[in-house]
């Protein structure tokens, strides 16, 4: 517990102590430690918690939320994971000797053996967690949800995330041949020719060349992004083009690839 009093003393509290002065200091203090808050639980955005993973990886259930325990540092500490309403994960180290929250784990400001040896054990453990219990969920759009659950559902083929720098992006290819027949992504609305600077959903399918020109008559269709504009239709995955004329380019586009 040293660590924290040692930021406490940092106050420079000065000769006329007072209690009001003290506490006055001291949520200034906190207040400004924590605007240099690490967002722990923002390694999390992005992808989609699978509830039934949590059981075999180790959660218990406790009501309508599932919680994982573990001791650390040679059960000095102890790491509380929770997942609460709305699969919100939440991740707190406490120190078992006082039983408090040990907060410096995630103030980023904070360097330090011990804060370092913690965060080495909990990062080993969420990392884990992420690997088992989530999957990427880069797109939002219920559009591009039910395209993806389709793909999967019909030809047993789930996105694939295989560019590094550009995570926005996902394709989904055919698994005898590895051609791709789908490319979703997120992009600017400037990149494919729309006004504005706000970021869509997109969905990429191969066409046959002659049907082109009646396709992009039509609400919701793009010049392919990213791809050959001969043979490939960008859509907009907001609801414009309906599920089940998606499901038919999906359909299509695994034929052509």
């Amino acid at each position: 517990m040293r660590d924290r009093y040692t930021l406490i003393s940092q106050a420079n509290l000065g000769k006329n102590f007072s209690v009001g002065k003290f506490l006055t200091k001291a949520k200034k203090i906190i207040l400004s430690i924590f605007s240099f808050v690490t967002g722990i639980e923002e390694q999390f955005n992005g992808k989609k918690l699978l509830v039934k993973k949590l059981i075999p990886f180790g959660f218990t259930k406790e009501g309508p939320n599932y919680a994982l325990v573990r001791e650390i540092l040679g059960g000095q500490f102890r790491l509380e994971i929770r997942v609460g309403r709305g699969k919100k994960v939440s991740v707190k180290v406490f120190d078992n000797d006082s039983g408090e929250e040990y907060l410096l784990f995630s103030v980023l400001s904070v360097q330090g053996a011990l804060v370092g040896r913690i965060r080495k054990e909990v990062f080993t453990i969420t990392d884990k967690f992420i690997s088992e219990c989530f999957e990427t969920q880069i797109f939002k759009r219920k559009s591009a949800n039910d395209l993806i659950g389709y793909a999967e559902q019909k030809y047993g083929d789930k996105p694939e995330y295989l560019w590094e720098r550009f995570p926005q992006f996902a394709a989904i290819r055919k698994h005898e041949n590895k051609k791709w027949y789908c490319l979703l992504g997120t992009v600017e609305k400037s990149k494919v020719g729309l006004k504005g600077d706000e970021i869509i959903e997109v969905a990429n399918f191969k066409i046959v060349p002659k049907e082109l020109p009646e396709l992009l008559k039509k609400p919701g269709y793009l010049p392919a992004y990213h791809m050959n504009k001969k043979s490939w239709v960008t859509i907009i995955l907001d609801g414009t083009v309906s599920l089940t004329e998606i499901k038919k380019l999906l359909d299509k586009s695994y034929t052509l690839a």
